[in-house]
């Protein structure tokens, strides 16, 4: 299973780059904004009701403003749980197109292409017609330089010498999206760092596969990882007290890393990588496509 999703998240990241390629085209979205035109940048998080979480989102907020000085600034939440207090993004793009804006430039804060932004993208290509331009900026990990650059920073930031290294993931029952989780711990061990690996809660490698690999392993003490960029502290210290039981029982000697990947400024200068490549360059339409091909 652990090489198949390999399999799947290798080929995947070669068709992203691939495709890239192919698939778009330079064109700043702002050098052709004409007087009455109006700009706006929207963040979009999966939403939050830990104070904690909010504080690491409000810094990637801060840093969109920052890239942008000049626009205006909204934020919009997939989560239904919590988008009653800030409007989903359909919602948000329909507010937006009655209050005149005509360019809008969107950027998430998840972590890998999930459910949440594949939802994302059909908002944003149904929202099309209601403006000059909108465009979205890709999740964190988007190609194997993404990958890389991630885990040199996570391993400089969380790591511990002469312990295993475990990056706890949210996880799901989609293959796609676990086979990104693999291709994360591919990255980790092929830029020596052997004594990381990723397990996620929900999905694959689970706790039970990851508790069979560590037993490759001679090094007993095990430093688990949260790998998510704003998560509810309480819910997390839930989750890595049950994921120490299971370690402690099966023999190993267990730490905790309580913190958020959006602590790190080196992720979210990926997040502003992605947001000023979407302002750069527009996605071909299927007609650009069709000629292409000819």
């Amino acid at each position: 299973m652990h090489r198949f999703l390999l399999t799947i998240a290798l080929a995947a990241s070669s068709f992203i780059s691939l495709m890239a390629q192919t698939t778009e085209m330079e064109q700043d979205m702002f050098e052709a904004m004409r007087d009455g035109d109006k700009a706006v940048i929207v963040a979009v998080h999966a939403g939050t009701d830990s104070r904690e979480a909010q504080q690491t989102l409000d810094r990637f907020n801060m840093r969109l403003r920052q890239a942008y000085p000049n626009y205006d600034f909204r934020e919009a939440w997939t989560s239904k749980a919590v988008n009653k207090q800030v409007a989903n993004p359909d919602a948000l793009f329909s507010q937006l197109q009655k209050e005149g804006y005509t360019h809008v430039l969107v950027q998430t804060s998840e972590l890998i292409d999930c459910t949440d932004m594949q939802y994302l993208r059909y908002v944003v290509d149904n929202n099309k017609g209601k403006f000059k331009q909108i465009r979205l900026g890709e999740p964190l990990l988007k190609d194997v330089q993404d990958y890389e650059e991630v885990v040199k920073t996570t391993v400089t930031a969380y790591g511990k010498p002469k312990e295993v290294n475990v990056l706890v993931c949210n996880g799901s029952e989609n293959v796609t999206t676990d086979a990104q989780y693999t291709m994360l711990e591919y990255t980790l061990q092929d830029k020596d760092s052997k004594s990381w690996f990723v397990g996620t809660v929900d999905g694959y490698p689970s706790l039970d596969s990851l508790i069979k690999r560590l037993k490759q392993q001679k090094l007993k003490k095990v430093n688990l990882i949260p790998f998510m960029f704003a998560a509810d502290q309480q819910a997390v210290t839930d989750r890595m007290r049950e994921w120490a039981q299971s370690l402690q029982k099966a023999g190993y000697k267990v730490t905790t890393e309580m913190h958020d990947l959006g602590e790190l400024d080196e992720i979210l200068n990926l997040f502003e990588k992605h947001i000023r490549h979407a302002e750069k360059y527009r996605t071909l339409s299927a007609k650009e496509l069709k000629l292409l091909v000819r």
